[in-house]
């Protein structure tokens, strides 16, 4: 069955871009990537189809930026986006309290 794969990676920079002495990567962050694969492939053959992804980063990384492979998540349906997160956020009562509270802790 055609899926949906979310894959996640290390996203590193290059630090050392001059093309003098060894390159110096520094992590940045994460990078989701997704393709689309048939899911028995990762039931059944798991181990070729991270091979698979691995090569896929390495064509995606160049001398200024690379990605490292950390997992993989089959999604068998569409992510269901969240909304009004902000909205809910600033009207929560814990987080006007842990402010006072940490407020006073600096007094």
């Amino acid at each position: 069955m055609d899926t949906l794969i979310s894959i996640t990676a290390q996203y590193y920079e290059n630090y050392n871009t001059s093309g003098e002495g060894a390159p110096h990567w520094k992590p940045k962050g994460g990078q989701i990537f997704t393709l689309r694969a048939d899911s028995d492939l990762f039931f059944y053959v798991e181990d070729r189809c991270v091979e698979a992804i691995k090569i896929l980063l390495a064509k995606e990384s160049n001398s200024y930026c690379r990605y490292e492979y950390i997992e993989h998540e089959v999604i068998f349906s569409e992510p269901v986006e969240l909304k009004g997160f902000e909205d809910v956020f600033n009207n929560l009562p814990l987080i006007k309290h842990i402010e006072e509270e940490h407020a006073t802790e600096q007094i």
